[in-house]
């Protein structure tokens, strides 16, 4: 029994359990803000999906399955293929916007040759 009167525990006080609890839970807080902002800046910056679909409509282009100008809605997504001519040179501009997320997408080929209008 002396030996367990002995024995000492050393304890925090309640007010230091209060403190550190409390600097756990801001540092906590402060990551979690910082990693729903990088998160949602990731998913403002993706354009995957538009991009793939630029490359769907280029591959429909070189194989004669769509003509050029047009423009449609499709879902969400607002197409228009165009000619242009910058620097003497035809070239067929692909631009998808998201009505949603107001994401833009455009991209630039070189025209094909012998092409009917």
């Amino acid at each position: 029994m002396d030996e367990l009167k002995k024995l000492k525990l050393k304890a925090s006080s309640l007010t230091e359990v209060i403190v550190a609890t409390t600097l756990l839970l801001i540092v906590f807080a402060i990551a979690l803000v910082t990693l729903s902002n990088v998160m949602m800046s990731s998913m403002h910056k993706n354009t995957q999906v538009l991009e793939s679909q630029i490359e769907k409509l280029i591959y429909q282009y070189k194989n004669k399955q769509i003509k050029v100008p047009i423009s449609y809605s499709e879902d969400e997504l607002s197409i228009d293929i165009q000619k242009i001519t910058q620097n003497e040179i035809e070239c067929i501009e692909f631009s998808i916007t998201h009505s949603l997320s107001k994401k833009k997408s455009t991209k630039r080929i070189i025209a094909l040759k012998n092409e009917e209008n």
